[in-house]
């Protein structure tokens, strides 16, 4: 796999799809936008009543919050729809259309990566219950407290190392998600690994080591921009993760069995 011609080729299908249609960034950003909007009105509802100084009830806080979190997976829904556009290996960008079915797709990835997450949220609920539990216990003894942080730090890197492990196996999973448009298909582990196997295990790992690198600059960089930095991330937002969704299609492609060519049918006798 080569690595340069794999990042250049994502950059100019991003750029030509991006810059060649401003149309298009506008509306993804719009997209990115619109998971925040519960949570803006949440705080338009609630400040008034805390510049009233009125607290209201924790029970009420946590559940209008749940709602927010709810609302702002639904509208994210359409952005990940999107991807999945593009994890289909659209040529050149797609636009920007067809709302009911970004939707349905974007609920369904959602589900997706919940079930892929499963191991992760079972492992840290277990590692946090059983924190929670055991310093109630300890009561106000410090040093008894001690262990406990040992024992959560401990589950909190084996949750890292399950999802790292799980990641692998969810990329290709939803890629191939994208492809059949049969969920069923981003859980079959014989043709994820069989994927994975001909792309190269460590070819895999680097590539996706690589990108991450790559984002981990451009966001450093980004985030030590006094003032305007935070805008600039949102501008360009689009641009890293239609980046990083062609990147992982055609590393995904790498590892896909190439189409034999039809063959031409014979002429007359």
């Amino acid at each position: 796999m080569e690595f340069g011609k794999l990042i250049s080729d994502s950059f100019e299908y991003t750029k030509d799809g991006l810059l060649g249609n401003p149309a298009t960034w506008i509306l993804l950003i719009i997209l990115t936008l619109l998971p925040v909007i519960p949570f803006v009105l949440v705080l338009v509802v609630i400040f008034p009543s805390l510049m009233a100084g009125v607290i209201p009830d924790i029970t009420t806080l946590i559940a209008v919050f749940i709602v927010a979190i709810i609302l702002a997976i639904v509208l994210a829904a359409f952005y990940q729809g999107y991807l999945l556009k593009i994890f289909r290996g659209e040529k050149p960008l797609p636009a920007v259309s067809g709302f009911t079915t970004l939707f349905i797709d974007g609920l369904k990835y959602f589900v997706i990566e919940i079930v892929y997450l499963i191991p992760v949220i079972v492992i840290l609920a277990l590692t946090i219950g059983a924190a929670v539990m055991a310093a109630m216990s300890a009561g106000s003894d410090l040093y008894a407290l001690v262990p406990i942080l040992g024992a959560v730090l401990i589950g909190v890197l084996i949750a890292l190392i399950v999802a790292f492990i799980i990641s692998l196996f969810a990329i290709i999973g939803v890629i191939r998600f994208a492809h059949t448009g049969c969920m069923g298909e981003a859980f079959n582990f014989n043709a994820i690994r069989a994927t994975i196997g001909r792309i190269g295990w460590g070819t895999y790992i680097l590539a996706l080591i690589i990108v991450l690198i790559i984002i981990l600059i451009v966001q450093v960089i980004l985030g030590a921009i006094p003032y305007i930095g935070g805008i600039i991330q949102l501008i360009i937002s689009p641009f890293i993760s239609v980046f990083l969704t062609r990147y992982l299609t055609q590393v995904y492609e790498s590892g896909e069995p190439a189409v034999p060519e039809t063959a031409a049918a014979p002429g007359p006798e």
